[in-house]
């Protein structure tokens, strides 16, 4: 619930004040000082959700019974947000400049999964070389096909599965390596509190109610975003 309304605040600062209200006001006047501020606030709030979300994909890359089932699911919807991610993003329903999310999501998982099949079928300089070949191949899958995060969130991904068993390691190597690789200094309050809220986890499964709403959260609050949008520029 906390990643869902961290993306629900990033996105409406994108999108109202980033393609909106910022575009509008000249940079001379003073308001404009002030709508910056809270963009990038918001921009940084932001950045809770992308953490908390690949770590809840790594756990249930543990525990699902049916990774290919999950898998299936993320692409899905992965098919079903692209229309209002560009919308969101580029304001034209189809543009290939980037893919949402759940692309991001999926190669993760892919990769994963690659790399631990080849782990369970030998052991060698052979098999290190191996998986990191593979891993290496989910990075450049994800710069590709321009997906949300792209490479850094991939990796972001192998990371906390391949350090699960030590919860501080995985926070503070994850940490470091989206300030890092993001670049902002803004940034660096939300993804604290996104490794945060991973560090205080207990382990336990919570309520699997709504489990498909949250999916579907993602493109509808994209498009209703997108359509407020429109109301408020004008067409």
């Amino acid at each position: 619930m906390i990643a869902v309304i961290s993306m629900l605040i990033d996105h409406t600062g994108y999108l109202l004040l980033g393609c909106g209200m910022l575009r509008l006001l000249p940079h001379s006047v003073p308001q404009y000082a002030a709508w910056r501020q809270c963009y990038l606030i918001m921009r940084g709030v932001g950045r809770v959700a992308f953490p908390v979300y690949a770590f809840l994909l790594t756990e249930g890359i543990v525990h699902t019974r049916n990774w290919k089932r999950y898998g299936l699911r993320l692409a899905i919807f992965a098919l079903i947000s692209e229309i209002p991610f560009d919308l969101l993003c580029f304001q034209k329903p189809i543009c290939q400049e980037a893919q949402n999310v759940f692309f991001t999501l999926l190669i993760g998982l892919l990769t994963v999964k690659a790399a631990d099949y080849v782990a369970q079928r030998g052991e060698g300089q052979d098999t290190v070389l191996i998986r990191s070949i593979l891993i290496a191949a989910g990075c450049g899958i994800a710069v590709l096909f321009r997906t949300d995060y792209d490479y850094s969130g991939v990796l972001l991904i192998v990371l906390l599965y391949r350090l699960r068993q030590n919860r501080a390691r995985q926070c503070i190597v994850g940490f470091v390596w989206m300030l890092i690789t993001l670049g902002r200094w803004y940034y660096a309050i939300g993804l604290a509190a996104a490794f945060l809220l991973i560090g205080i986890y207990s382990g336990e499964r919570g309520s699997a109610r709504g489990k498909y709403a949250f999916y579907a959260f993602y493109p509808l609050h994209l498009l209703l975003l997108y359509l407020i949008y429109r109301q408020l520029m004008g067409n």
